[in-house]
């Protein structure tokens, strides 16, 4: 499909405003069914974006971008449940964790994705012309992220991350399914995720207001760049996870966002518990055998008592929102109070994957989204 020309556009949002402009949705003034269903061109839908923006979108995409919102065709997949051969192409980063991730396995054509659109940390404009997209999902938590695009006449829906919720993980992943609620996915679906995570939210809080038990202190490292280790801080993703699964998180009493920090601060800390995220390489055992980064791991607790845990990686990387927050919840729980959350892990994702993606797994693959690969961290650099 072609991306709606300038005629289109000017005549989308002209009735646009004549429904804002024009009279209330009382029961004495709303118009006709007929009128109505005249309104829009066929096969356009005006969608709301994540910046206050209503865009005339096609209803069924045929060519998709998604760009620096890294978790964005996870999030794709699990509302409209396609093949994704419409997604055309993608950031670096959100390839490496599709093909080293259930995504891969549940839908094999989004390997097929391109990922040269993005020259350092701008879109390559000239390649996504190229790739003749009928809408991109672009990535909105920096301002005028969207200008390259709507200076180019590139239909797009701005997308927010971090910002958009404080860090709520369940709340930012509501925001993404309401914003892809153009599509006609399977709403009951989407609902169903974001009830499953706030029960196991509400699961959490009571089994641990009922036992009273003290928290243990952890720290997220959630990227490396050479010998630098990058925190995350508060009023992020982390001081989310952390609060809601009942850790002490100094990192976010800090600093707020992500942080390079040294050695001597990680020292200082002395966590309980070490969270390895999958936009870094870095693994558990390089801080056991004490080769990580060129530095002494060896007095930490959390390496002491073998407490350094990465972060699993199932539709996509666990960190971020994803339709599998609700798990890493439970997840987290479990590591951080392994005395208080006794159910098996593995059947409960064994579970969750048959229940919301009527998929089931075999124990392989769970093994498979326990144990994510290094490799999964390749192209995070590109575009930060």
């Amino acid at each position: 499909m072609k991306r709606l020309s300038r005629n289109a556009l000017v005549l989308v949002m002209s009735f646009t405003f004549a429904i804002l402009a024009g009279c209330s949705r009382s029961e004495k003034t709303s118009p006709a069914p007929a009128v109505e269903e005249a309104k829009q061109p066929t096969g356009l839908v005006l969608a709301a974006d994540m910046i206050g923006r209503q865009v005339a979108v096609p209803e069924k995409p045929r060519r998709v971008i998604t760009d620096r919102i890294l978790p964005f065709p996870s999030t794709y997949f699990v509302a409209v449940r396609s093949d994704m051969s419409e997604v055309v192409a993608m950031h670096p980063a959100s390839k490496s964790a599709a093909v080293n991730s259930m995504l891969n396995i549940m839908a094999p054509d989004i390997a097929k994705a391109s990922t040269g659109i993005f020259n350092g940390d701008n879109p390559n404009i000239e390649e996504i012309l190229n790739l003749n997209p009928d809408l991109v999902f672009a990535y909105a938590d920096l301002e005028g992220a969207l200008v390259p695009y709507e200076t180019a006449g590139i239909t797009a829906l701005g997308i927010r991350a971090a910002s958009a919720a404080g860090g709520d993980s369940i709340e930012t992943l509501k925001g993404w399914f309401a914003v892809l609620a153009f599509t006609g996915g399977d709403k009951s679906r989407m609902d169903a995720i974001i009830e499953e995570g706030n029960a196991a939210k509400k699961m959490i809080a009571d089994t641990l207001a009922a036992a009273g038990s003290s928290n243990p202190s952890a720290v997220f490292i959630f990227s490396t760049t050479g010998n630098n280790l990058e925190i995350a801080g508060g009023n992020f993703f982390s001081e989310y996870w952390l609060k809601s699964s009942a850790a002490d998180d100094p990192a976010a009493r800090a600093f707020q966002g992500r942080k390079v920090v040294n050695m001597e601060q990680l020292y200082e800390w002395n966590p309980d518990i070490i969270y390895i995220t999958n936009f870094t390489p870095l693994q558990p055992e390089d801080m056991y055998q004490n080769t990580a980064l060129s530095q002494d791991w060896s007095s930490l607790k959390a390496v002491q008592n073998k407490r350094v845990h990465k972060v699993p990686l199932g539709i996509y990387r666990w960190f971020p929102p994803s339709g599998d927050t609700p798990l890493m919840l439970k997840w987290l729980a479990q590591k951080n109070h392994p005395d208080l959350f006794t159910y098996s892990i593995e059947e409960e994702i064994k579970d969750y994957y048959r229940k919301h993606y009527a998929y089931e797994l075999t124990d392989d693959e769970v093994h498979f989204i326990l144990n994510p690969a290094a490799a999964a961290a390749a192209g995070y650099s590109t575009g930060r």
